[in-house]
């Protein structure tokens, strides 16, 4: 069965406008450092939901317990590599003065989502030999992209990154989908006979990554309340549940 290049490049479109209209609002309204902190609990919380309602579960449907697991250990050790190690050694000795943090952590932030985001684009490409599986995937990518670009944005502006330059990384970020789509398409045929479990494990460990490691300490580290953000983390992950019912 032929894919629908068609199909795919619509798809491809919509995600990469959704990425972007979804990163807009943290630019054009002046948002405290409190507020912030909660848009990043809530994108922390779908993430989460994300990993332990759908790419977990997906990942364990298709494939052993135990490919699953190698593959989440895989991804998150993968953005552990970039952090802790390429990207350490780059960074100046004031890294943990709070805006050194904020654009060390949108950075990395940014890194763990794109390669989501092309693994992302990966599946869709090869769910679209089947027309029912790709509307899935295609539908499962909308649904959290706009929260991961709010976050990213949000992220970027904790760390007072220009305008300008916040727009061109979400510009990029936007463009990971059709990017790891259009890479695929040389390769439908032969990587549609490999475990999808293999991508969804891979994404489930570099969010897992993003999610622990960067975005959830970040919000609930110094001073202040903490109900609220963890609230605000509790609604993410309920989101992705109610995205889940739907789907099922």
């Amino acid at each position: 069965m032929q894919i629908s290049i068609a199909n795919l490049i619509a798809y491809s479109f919509c995600v990469t406008l959704v990425a972007l209209a979804g990163g807009l609002p943290p630019l054009f309204k002046r948002w405290n450092q409190r507020q912030l902190h909660l848009f990043v609990a809530f994108g922390g919380g779908t993430i989460l939901g994300a990993i332990f309602l759908h790419l977990l579960p997906d990942s364990l449907s298709m494939g052993s317990a135990e490919l699953s697991s190698i593959m989440v250990l895989l991804g998150f050790i993968f953005v552990l590599m970039i952090e802790r190690i390429i990207l350490k050694g780059h960074v100046h000795a004031d890294e943990h003065t709070p805006l050194k943090k904020h654009q060390f952590v949108g950075i990395t932030a940014l890194m763990g989502l794109s390669v989501h985001s092309l693994i992302g684009g990966f599946g869709l490409a090869v769910g679209m030999i089947d027309p029912k599986i790709g509307i899935a995937i295609f539908i499962a990518i909308i649904m959290h992209k706009a929260t991961e670009a709010f976050s990213l944005s949000t992220i970027f502006r904790l760390g007072e990154f220009s305008k300008r330059k916040t727009l061109g990384l979400l510009f990029g970020y936007s463009l990971m989908t059709p990017l790891g789509a259009l890479l695929s398409l040389p390769f439908v045929e032969s990587l549609k006979n490999i475990s999808l479990a293999v991508p969804a494990g891979l994404t489930a460990g570099t969010f897992l990554y993003v999610a622990t490691l960067d975005l959830i300490p970040e919000v609930f580290h110094g001073e202040g309340g903490k109900t609220l953000p963890f609230v605000c983390l509790l609604f993410g992950i309920a989101l992705m549940y109610f995205i889940k019912f739907l789907g099922a």
